[in-house]
């Protein structure tokens, strides 16, 4: 597993410098979310998802790197567990939305996630089109 992990992450290297520096917007934004998510009592679960999610993803794309190489299908991963979590933050924070802190949490993770979910969508869709090459 270490291997595969090193193998991405020299083909993250070889990305354009915006998509890394977003991808370390993302990885930051999770990290404060969820430690602040996992804080509060009313927020813990989402903190846990979330959590579970960002593990499972990692591994899961990991796994998906080494059988294919970087491809735009990856992003199918944030797609399958961020979309029913934008959704879920998007009605909490409508209907009952905690304190101050952990709605903006809530709010800052839903908004970086959306904004990821549109690349994901994209990237997803060109590689369901034909667009199956690596790309890096």
């Amino acid at each position: 597993m270490i291997e595969a992990f090193q193998a991405f992450d020299a083909d993250v290297q070889k990305l354009p410098q915006w998509v890394q520096i977003w991808m370390d917007i993302i990885a930051i934004v999770l990290v404060i979310t969820t430690v602040t998510l996992l804080v509060g009592k009313l927020t813990r679960p989402l903190g846990l998802y979330v959590l579970g999610t960002a593990v499972a993803t990692l591994i899961i794309m990991i796994s998906m790197h080494a059988q294919m190489g970087m491809v735009r299908l990856l992003g199918v991963v944030h797609i399958v567990f961020w979309t029913p979590m934008i959704i879920y933050i998007w009605r909490r924070l409508r209907n009952d939305p905690p304190g101050k802190i952990h709605s903006a949490a809530m709010a800052i993770l839903m908004i970086v996630c959306f904004v990821a979910l549109v690349f994901d969508y994209y990237d997803v869709a060109r590689y369901l089109f034909g667009q199956r090459a690596p790309i890096v």
